[in-house]
């Protein structure tokens, strides 16, 4: 039986692709948010006696974009044990060590913290012109209490630093300091701004503070400003699609707006699943909270059960057991 020329062409592919060194091939999977395939191809070569920093790191990574951030950091703490001056492995060992802090309990949360802002300022050190350290670093000071290393004045410096690095970067990073501690000249430093005025980034970050101040209308305002920007990059896509998101929740938890927050929960989860795939749990949640809300029960339902048997969310399991 011959061949056809498609399929002998499709054979050519994925022998070259076979061919690729490792580290190639993760990096594309990884840029087209392939995680789980990513996963597939490096679990076969780490193992408990595994002394290779960078499948260790790897593997790490890959487990920390599929949402399992206490495996990532076990993965990532012993690649940096075995590569310390590695700024990318410290950098992803600080991110899985936030995001674990964020879901263990308090008397853990803490270690948790302190090693993620450890491993930030590392990181910095190491590639101290790296913009998404200087961000990734500053903002942690900006967040964390005193007691986790929080430091605001330090945040600020940095976010000037990295203005000289990365203008763009550094003067969002500054408004979002300034929403803050000085709303008034956060609000003078947009206004003078055109290239800020024309992002999502602005917009999100002013939602999120009228969150906070739980004016959920005026939250909702901002959300939906910030959905309706172009996206000019992956960081503008990223805050286009978390407005949504954060519009979806305004709306539940403002008991406003169902209608709209409905529109846009869907379109969250319709166009977020690769680039923001730990969100989309609590999407479908939220969603159908807003379904509950608007008399809509079968359509929640059909949403919760099945995402009842498949989060391994146990927050979210909880909050889905006490509606169901």
């Amino acid at each position: 039986m011959r061949l056809t020329a498609t399929l002998l062409f499709s054979l050519s592919c994925f022998s070259l692709q076979a061919e690729l060194p490792l580290q190639q091939q993760l990096e594309t999977l990884w840029q087209q948010g392939a995680y789980a395939e990513a996963k597939n191809l490096l679990t076969p070569k780490v193992t408990k006696k595994t002394k290779d920093a960078f499948l260790l790191a790897a593997l790490g990574r890959t487990e920390l974009a599929l949402g399992e951030a206490e495996a990532a950091t076990d993965w990532l703490e012993r690649a940096i044990k075995l590569d310390g001056t590695n700024a990318e492995y410290q950098f992803y060992y600080a991110n899985a060590s936030c995001n674990t802090a964020q879901k263990v309990n308090m008397l853990s949360a803490l270690g948790h913290a302190k090693r993620c802002v450890k491993a930030y300022e590392t990181a910095h050190t190491l590639a101290p012109a790296e913009p998404k350290y200087l961000q990734a670093l500053a903002q942690y000071y900006a967040q964390a209490p005193g007691v986790a290393g929080g430091d605001k004045a330090k945040a600020m410096a940095l976010a000037k630093q990295l203005t000289e690095v990365n203008p763009l970067k550094g003067q969002l990073l500054q408004l979002e300091l300034l929403l803050r501690e000085d709303p008034a000249q956060a609000e003078a430093l947009l206004a003078a701004n055109p290239e800020l005025q024309q992002r999502p980034e602005p917009y999100f970050l002013l939602g999120v503070t009228q969150a906070a101040k739980r004016d959920y209308p005026a939250a909702i305002g901002q959300f939906q400003r910030a959905s309706e920007q172009e996206a000019a990059d992956k960081d503008a896509l990223r805050s286009k699609l978390l407005a949504l998101y954060q519009l979806g929740r305004a709306a539940v938890i403002g008991k406003t707006a169902t209608e709209q927050g409905i529109g846009a929960l869907r379109q969250f989860i319709a166009e977020s699943s690769e680039l923001l795939p730990e969100y989309q749990d609590w999407a479908q949640f939220r969603l159908a909270q807003l379904y509950l809300a608007n008399e809509q029960r079968p359509d929640a339902e059909a949403l919760l059960r099945p995402l009842q048997a498949s989060t391994k969310d146990d927050n979210l399991k909880t909050e889905i057991k006490k509606v169901l």
